[in-house]
């Protein structure tokens, strides 16, 4: 394995990295730090938990120098995944004396205006970040890379007129850098557009074989919750249920803990504070399971996940790889576990064509 010292990486970053344990590179970061160095723009598709984030936060922090103006643009899908992002340029930055400013909607907008006014990096999201272009508080006309985080998602959640827009407001000659769990027609589609003759880089699902387990159990839809009592007394660990609207959330959060299961849900009703003091309860463990929309499928920064349930299964199969993504991170093991009605057979089907040699069944 190659080690974060081989690079030609300042004593800044690599210090930083050595105090929080990184030493070796994974897959992802040997395949594109080396290729970002070179000026290279660069498609990747990797899955949650390889290490993505560093493999481009490290090489664009090395490159810049503090200026109190925006050089690195990231966009990223959802407000937890841009604090995740924004975490990692903060703790590998600091000794560089870089500045990074995190920009996401729902809470005020002038703490925000004050951060990226003198910038070296803004993470944010597409909707906070198009309202501080059009206030004329966010200059981009220096940046030299972009980073586009979680491409599909953002394609999927209907970012891509925002994305257009944002990008107006860039200078043509940047470095273009796009990641995404995924690769399908759509985000081939915005890299034709706005990389430059960009390398791929196609890792599969290097991380899950041997050491994520994934089952089924038949059960009818109103055995359900019952049987999830169940599996959660006898699979401990801290747990992810993913269900496919916000009103079953709570219902099945709120049985679980009737039943004396520590448990909460978060979608997409709850504020951010709500959503935020929910998130820290669960990486701290003081609830060990958390019943969630697909709003916690992506950008859920928590590395100690044992368990994902799947109580509903989405109509997409992307939706079931970003899922089963939360947990068998960093070479953990993990366990995802589906509880399968007869109305989820036709979903199940797709699953199964993707999946299905590694799928058990399971008797109830």
């Amino acid at each position: 394995m190659m080690k974060f010292k081989d690079l030609k990486i300042s004593k800044e970053i690599t210090s930083e990295l050595d105090k929080h344990g990184i030493v070796e590179l994974t897959k992802v970061q040997e395949r594109v730090i080396p290729l970002i160095f070179k000026k290279k723009d660069v498609i990747v598709q990797s899955e949650t938990g390889s290490g993505k984030t560093i493999g481009f936060a490290v090489p664009t922090i090395e490159d810049i120098k503090p200026a109190k103006r925006v050089q690195v643009l990231v966009i990223t899908p959802t407000r937890e995944l841009a604090k995740q992002v924004a975490v990692e340029y903060i703790k590998f930055s600091k000794r560089k004396g870089l500045r990074t400013a995190i920009v996401y909607g729902g809470v005020s907008i002038n703490d925000q205006i004050q951060q990226v006014r003198s910038a070296d990096i803004v993470v944010g999201t597409p909707g906070r970040l198009l309202d501080l272009l059009r206030r004329k508080v966010l200059n981009l006309y220096d940046s030299r890379y972009l980073v586009i985080d979680e491409a599909d998602r953002l394609l999927d959640m209907g970012f891509i007129k925002d994305i257009n827009t944002i990008i107006s407001y860039m200078p043509k000659k940047r470095h273009n850098l796009m990641f995404s769990a995924t690769i399908n027609s759509r985000v081939l589609g915005l890299a034709k557009r706005y990389l430059n003759d960009p390398v791929k880089v196609i890792l599969k699902n290097v991380l899950k074989r041997g050491i994520l387990k994934q089952y089924y159990y038949n059960v009818k839809e109103r055995d359900k919750t019952f049987l999830l009592m169940r599996l959660l007394k006898k699979e401990r660990g801290l747990t992810l249920v993913f269900c496919n609207t916000k009103r079953k959330t709570k219902i099945v959060a709120y049985t679980l803990r009737k039943n004396g299961i520590k448990a909460d849900c978060l979608n997409g009703d709850m504020t951010q504070s709500a959503r935020e003091k929910t998130l820290e309860k669960f990486s701290k463990g003081i609830i060990d399971v958390l019943v969630a929309t697909d709003v916690a499928s992506r950008g859920l920064h928590v590395e100690d996940i044992t368990h994902i349930f799947n109580y509903d299964l989405h109509d997409e199969i992307d939706s079931y790889t970003h899922r089963i993504g939360r947990t068998a991170r960093n070479g953990k093991r993990g366990t995802a576990i589906i509880l399968l009605s007869g109305r989820d057979h036709p979903k199940m089907q797709k699953i199964m064509r993707k999946y299905g040699e590694h799928i058990e069944p399971r008797k109830a």
